[in-house]
This record gives structure tokens, C-alpha cells and sequence, in this order.
């Protein structure tokens, strides 16, 4: 799972998740006859102080197990993300994966921490940085989410979503020398409320090592 956190206003943070399964657990459907199957995914977020749950999310997954299908998936990984909007804090978010057709479950729980962006004084405050080998067409999906208003809400409001397209996290971190390398991050300038930005001119540097030596 990857968690990241874009600010939206001066008070909300965008939260995009993403989960990664192994394509492989399908084979096991595939193997029983299966034509399809669905993936159950719930996900809970709770306040870490308080314990009470702020965000929670129900969606599934029909996934076609047709023969090119599942070659596909025997060499990628499934993916599913969705979003929260949240106040800075520290949340624990547990989250739980069901294969309806082979009954099999998977579970994750983590601690992550939403921070006050507002708050930074001494550096310019800036997003997570997302490294991603991606970008898909919205319309092209190899299985289909369960749509609704908060799946609308969600791609209106993600900051990784522009001109139809979504750039999508790398979990895994690992890059093939096929493919570009993306990396994204917002950079936020703080002003007090009600003041326009003074418009500054804002660089990025982006450096890749191989242990101590810069290669690029």
C-alpha cells in the first residue's frame, strides 16, 4: 500500500491510496472454472489518539478471467486505489481484500501521518512525492470499480488526475529501464489568509544515485 496527502485548502489534505495484489491470486479462480470474479475491498481510518473512525470506504472489483486476461495478470499486479479528504493528525487505517470466488482473504493495517502543512517555516512545504512508471487512460481499465458519487468526488478533487488520465503510484518502487520515470510533488507557498501568492519563481531538482555516485 502506498498512502500520500496533497493539500486541498489551508485546513484538508487530499489522501490517495493505492493497494497492489499479486495478478497471480486470480490464477487460483481461473484454475476452478472461473469465468469472473470479484474482489471485495473494505477499508477503515481511524483517529490514532481518539479512536474514532473518521473515513471508511466498501468497493469491489469484477475481474474477467478470460485466457488473455490471465496471462495478463499473471506478470502485474492488481491494483486498486481510492481517496480520503482529511485534517493533518495521525490515523491508523486497516484494510481487508476478499477473493469472492476462492474466498481467500488479505489484510493490511498501518500507522501513517497527515501533516500541517501550515505549519512549516523553514523549508517551502510540499506534497509527498510520487514516483510512478504510468499514466492510464480513465476509460481503458482491465477490470471495472464499482462506480458512484464518491468515486466522481474522488477523481474531481486528485491532483494526480489531469487531461483524462491518471498517473499511478509505484509500490513497489521499482523501475525498468523500458519505461520513463515520473515523479510528482506540489509545492505550496504560504501566505496569510485572504492575501493573493506573491508570484515567485519556484525550481525543482530532480538527482538519481547509484549508492554515493550521482548518475543523473
Amino acid at each position: 500500500m502506498e498512502i500520500d496527502h496533497f493539500q486541498l485548502n489551508r485546513a484538508e489534505y487530499f489522501v490517495p491510496i493505492v493497494v497492489k495484489i499479486p495478478g497471480r491470486e486470480l490464477a487460483l479462480a481461473k484454475r476452478g472454472g472461473a469465468e469472473h470474479t470479484l474482489i471485495d475491498f473494505v477499508g477503515e481510518i481511524k483517529d490514532l489518539i481518539g479512536g474514532s473512525t473518521v473515513s471508511n470506504v466498501r468497493d469491489n472489483l469484477n475481474i474477467k478471467l478470460s485466457d488473455a486476461t490471465a496471462a495478463e495478470l499473471a506478470h502485474r499486479p492488481i491494483e486498486y486505489d481510492t481517496g480520503f479528504t482529511l485534517l493533518p493528525g495521525k490515523y491508523v487505517i486497516k484494510f481487508l481484500a476478499r477473493d469472492d470466488e476462492t474466498g481467500r482473504i488479505g489484510t493490511y493495517q498501518t500507522i501513517f501521518v497527515v501533516p500541517n502543512l501550515n505549519k512549516e517555516d523553514k523549508r517551502v512545504p510540499i506534497s509527498s512525492v510520487v514516483l510512478s512508471s504510468q499514466r492510464v487512460d480513465l476509460k481503458e481499465a482491465l477490470f471495472d470499480v464499482e462506480k458512484g458519487s464518491h468515486k466522481e468526488k474522488e477523481v474531481a478533487v486528485n491532483p494526480l488526475v489531469a487531461d483524462g488520465k491518471k498517473l499511478v503510484p509505484s509500490v513497489t518502487r521499482v523501475f525498468g529501464g523500458s519505461h520513463e520515470m515520473y515523479v510528482y510533488l506540489q509545492a505550496y507557498k504560504q501566505t496569510p489568509e485572504g492575501n493573493p501568492p506573491a508570484s515567485q519563481p519556484l525550481f525543482a531538482f530532480v538527482s538519481l544515485y547509484l549508492g554515493d555516485k550521482k548518475v543523473l
